[in-house]
């Protein structure tokens, strides 16, 4: 599996979504065009051969001003300025549609945008029922946030939120297990399949579900003097070795002295394990169509 990022993920798909349903009359100037003025990418072929198997038309390629006024939707959750629309209109260059998308990476709604919906993910909540208070939730959005604008690997970015440890106020990414209600390991092996493999383990044998709780059998939690202030660390009891088996039927012996943590996210983000790109990647076509490939979108 190619290595990805946060914003990779988003490109590839925006060009593809200017038209997916049926087409149906004649053309209905300015809302749509005969010809597409981009050329076709992968996803346009999946997603042609699948409208070709079952039998359906696709619909004709949107205007340059519904174009614009999707992908500023999409991507920064606002319209674009009249001004914005008249000089896109009237630029001919043939790569115009990819050189908006591009621009808007870098614009800074589209940080604050595409946060919102991190956050909501990542249970980024001040009072009930996560209770993270304000100085956490200032520092953990700020660390998302940040993330998306710097264009962070998603596994770097998976990586740190299930493996970091420290302070909630001054490690942000340990405010992953501070939202989550519930602290026993299950809760949070729970918490961690649906957010980065998209599935809910309660319906899983209760074999599987226990395995997987291994994983994060060793986090603990503890307060500071400072008000709503905690510690995310790991218990240094327990030094025997953990035998713990992947959710893919692999089995690992986890050294006594190794945080079982970074042993699943290691597993969890290698090139080769479908479960997290699929997740991601039907995520982020959920957040943009409204409906997953899979649907729900946390519930392959």
């Amino acid at each position: 599996m190619p290595r990805f990022s946060l914003l990779t993920l988003i490109g590839g798909f925006i060009l593809v979504f200017s038209a997916v349903a049926v087409a149906e009359g004649p053309v209905a100037a300015p809302f749509e065009v005969t010809d597409w003025s981009t050329p076709a990418g992968k996803i346009d072929e999946l997603v042609q051969a699948r409208l070709e198997q079952s039998g359906i038309r696709p619909a004709r390629p949107c205007s340059d001003a519904v174009f614009l006024r999707r992908v500023y939707l999409d991507m920064i959750g606002t319209l674009p300025e009249p001004a914005e629309l008249e000089a896109f209109i009237r630029n001919k260059e043939a790569g115009k549609r990819a050189g908006v998308i591009e621009s808007l990476f870098n614009r800074d709604e589209f940080a604050e945008y595409w946060s919102l919906k991190w956050c909501d993910l990542l249970r980024v909540k001040a009072e009930f029922p996560i209770n993270l208070w304000p100085n956490a939730v200032q520092a953990y959005h700020r660390w998302i946030r940040d993330a998306i604008r710097s264009n962070m690997p998603y596994a770097q970015f998976a990586r740190e939120l299930l493996t970091s440890s420290g302070s909630n106020f001054r490690v942000p990414p340990v405010n992953f297990y501070r939202a989550i209600q519930g602290r026993q390991p299950g809760e949070l092996a729970a918490a961690a399949a649906l957010t980065f493999m998209g599935t809910r383990i309660g319906g899983w044998p209760k074999a599987e579900q226990d395995n997987l709780a291994l994983f994060f059998s060793k986090v603990a939690y503890k307060s500071t003097s400072e008000w709503k202030e905690e510690i995310i660390y790991l218990k240094p009891e327990g030094v025997e070795p953990l035998t713990v088996t992947f959710p893919d039927g692999v089995q690992v012996v986890v050294a006594g002295d190794q945080d079982p943590r970074k042993v699943f996210a290691a597993w969890l983000i290698a090139p080769d394990n479908s479960w997290f790109a699929r997740n991601i990647v039907n995520r982020m076509w959920s957040w943009l169509m409204g409906w997953g490939i899979i649907h729900e979108p946390d519930d392959i």
